[in-house]
């Protein structure tokens, strides 16, 4: 088949015809030959300039294009950490902005092992809070590498974008997806998929006996799994599983020390009394009073250790049935129609689930 006349015009004119064009990928998405002539590291970058900052001012437009560039292949945790640096340096922080344009508290370096250091408030914002669009299959699926999981992290701290649950195929994915953590025992997996609402419903007793009879009872997960089903528990939640109780007891009577451990968890929430403790602390707090002895209990018997990391994705205080604090960095877009334009204000939301 021969070459249509745009296919075959050199490269030096192509970028300015993309470029002329607003970046349109549906001129490279039509087009398996152009999609090739045009995958460049300066046409990738320029395309990030446009979608991921407010060049492009079409709402609809800018979404679609920003799902469809998260999706690429090109789109790399390493590509994107240097269009960051690259695009950011010159500010000296994520929010897009120096100290004489008012920035006060300058995030740089990025921190990309852990994104979560990183400090924003309502009135400092990451640039990047603007992106909303859907979060892409690759970064939902299994293997969770160390990359996979630092560049979902990253996204999910910097950025407001979220997973197409309208999406059935989208849904199956991140429920596989989430499944997949558990039986890899990726604990840093398994605490995004526990700890952010924008990956699905927190845990129950029924994700903390899958993590317990199917992925071998890592107590790293399970103390984070448990410590999220209680964040999310209402006061009148009971704590008793028979199923749970059942494998304890026969890995007691197999001498398994794992057993003894986690029994020792699930008597501890059974028996606390919530009404010693203060309830305006956090739910975080409240549990490890009620079951820190437990959680460290027969630590010598163990071949692994017990990881506990503090968690800043939602912080929840029990403080009555229908008032709960949250504090979130979770950002959320609210759009005006001022004189047929739509403008977005960007803030962070602490967002209140009762």
């Amino acid at each position: 088949m021969s070459l249509a006349a745009i296919e075959r015009l050199p490269i030096e004119l192509l970028q300015p015809i993309f470029a002329s064009s607003g970046y349109n990928l549906a001129l490279v998405q039509a087009s398996h030959v152009l999609g090739t002539r045009l995958s460049s590291e300066y046409v990738f970058n320029n395309t990030c300039n446009y979608y991921l900052t407010e060049l492009c001012d079409d709402y609809a437009v800018r979404s679609a294009a920003q799902s469809a560039i998260f999706a690429s292949k090109w789109m790399t945790w390493s590509f994107f950490k240097s269009w960051i640096i690259g695009t950011y340096e010159s500010n000296g922080c994520l929010c897009g902005s120096n100290l004489d344009e008012g920035c006060f508290d300058a995030q740089w370096p990025p921190n990309f092992e852990e994104a979560t250091s990183m400090v924003f408030s309502r009135s400092h914002l990451p640039r990047l809070a603007f992106v909303r669009c859907r979060i892409p299959k690759k970064l939902l699926s299994a293997p969770w590498t160390s990359e996979k999981v630092r560049f979902l992290r990253f996204l999910l701290w910097v950025t407001s974008m979220t997973v197409d649950w309208r999406d059935p195929e989208m849904y199956q994915l991140a429920k596989e997806g989430r499944r997949q953590a558990f039986l890899e025992n990726n604990l840093e997996a398994v605490e995004l998929f526990n700890n952010n609402r924008r990956l699905g419903k927190p845990p129950t007793l029924e994700t903390v006996r899958f993590a317990v009879t199917q992925a071998n009872c890592n107590r790293s997960i399970i103390y984070d799994t448990l410590r999220s089903t209680y964040r999310w528990s209402s006061s009148r939640e009971t704590w008793n599983n028979e199923d749970l109780y059942q494998w304890c007891d026969e890995r007691i009577w197999n001498n398994d020390i794992k057993g003894v451990w986690l029994r020792g968890m699930l008597e501890a929430l059974n028996h606390g009394e919530l009404g010693t403790y203060d309830k305006t602390k956090e739910r975080d707090i409240l549990f490890d009073r009620i079951v820190g002895g437990a959680a460290e209990a027969y630590g010598n018997k163990f071949d692994d250790a017990l990881i506990i990391n503090e968690l800043p994705w939602n912080k929840v205080s029990f403080v009555s049935p229908r008032v709960c604090c949250i504090s979130s960095y979770a950002t959320t877009l609210v759009f005006l129609l001022v004189s047929k334009k739509i403008y977005s204000i960007i803030f962070a939301l602490g967002r209140c689930r009762c």
